[in-house]
């Protein structure tokens, strides 16, 4: 019996060893899983930057002093194509992606939608009549229609034509997509900027779905504005967002603001400069690591980066 009890213990202790290495190991796996490399992405609303070699120059190499991997540049149909072809080409040889962008607060409306339609057409005419490393990688619409006056007096409607118009505005994108895919040639990500706030909101006739998830459901990727120049409070006002595109299998970019703003002196780096920016930067990327959906942040926007004092 002596001898069992040696036995007995010697396995419950050999068992128990083994437990204790795999609890250890188990941690270690996970933080090895390598995660999706985050992004830095800025807004160009001046498309006549472009123009010259000398001003594509200067978006290039700030691009390349600031790590950014991404420009949403608003598109202008007046602008020569080769304008185009020469920033895209010179920003992918660079290692920076170029998303079309464009939208306005009118377009949610039901007589403006073929604004949303002509600006996908000609994002995707463009990408068939040039060379694959002269293409857009994706768009972006910032409609924001909550700008709009009916806001306050009608929002159930503008809610429902919003929902319309981003599902109007990603059925364009999409469309032939299995096409696009395999002769590599208008194949986009679909994005949209939002606010942080649409989880406030309950889509009309659905009170259990709140908008945000309605909005993230359609896209591909998001960019919230999330204007804030502290990292904590930007990762309080982004958690729901963020933990929604962790469950959706969502990319989430969040946005920090340069330029002045009357909305409060918390919304803009504007006061603080540049290098109070990049240190929150640094800690908005420790504080929103774990979340699956964080792909990055987005600097609003390039001129006011800029003109940033240090």
């Amino acid at each position: 019996m002596k001898a069992l009890n040696i036995i007995y213990t010697g396995l419950i202790g050999r068992y128990a060893l083994t437990i204790i290495l795999l609890l250890a190991v188990i941690p270690s796996a996970c933080e090895a899983t390598p995660r999706a490399e985050r992004m830095k992405a800025t807004w160009l609303w001046d498309t006549s930057l472009i123009v010259t070699a000398e001003s594509r120059n200067s978006i290039l190499q700030f691009a390349k002093e600031q790590s950014i991997d991404r420009i949403y540049l608003q598109v202008n149909p007046d602008e020569a194509l080769d304008s185009y072809r020469s920033f895209i080409k010179e920003a992918r040889a660079g290692g920076v992606q170029i998303h079309a962008l464009d939208g306005a607060p009118s377009w949610v409306m039901p007589d403006n939608r073929s604004y949303i339609v002509n600006m996908v057409k000609w994002v995707k005419d463009y990408n068939l009549n040039v060379l694959e490393e002269e293409r857009f990688s994706g768009i972006q619409a910032d409609i924001e229609p909550y700008i709009l006056p009916e806001w306050q007096t009608d929002q159930a409607t503008l809610v429902k034509n919003w929902t319309e118009a981003l599902t109007l505005f990603v059925d364009e994108v999409k469309q032939d997509a299995t096409l696009s895919a395999s002769t590599n040639s208008t194949a986009l990500t679909a994005s949209a900027a939002l606010p942080f706030w649409l989880n406030q909101i309950a889509v009309p006739g659905d009170s259990h779905v709140r908008l945000n998830e309605k909005l993230m459901g359609l896209l591909d990727e998001v960019t919230l504005m999330s204007y804030r120049d502290q990292a904590q409070a930007l990762a309080d006002v982004t958690a729901d967002d963020l933990a929604l595109g962790d469950r959706l299998g969502k990319k989430i970019f969040v946005g920090v603001e340069t330029n002045p703003s009357s909305e409060g002196a918390f919304i803009s780096f504007y006061e603080e400069g540049s290098e109070v920016m990049h240190q929150q930067l640094a800690i908005i990327d420790r504080l929103l690591e774990s979340h699956p959906s964080y792909s990055g942040i987005a600097i609003h926007d390039y001129v006011g980066w800029k003109s940033l004092k240090p």
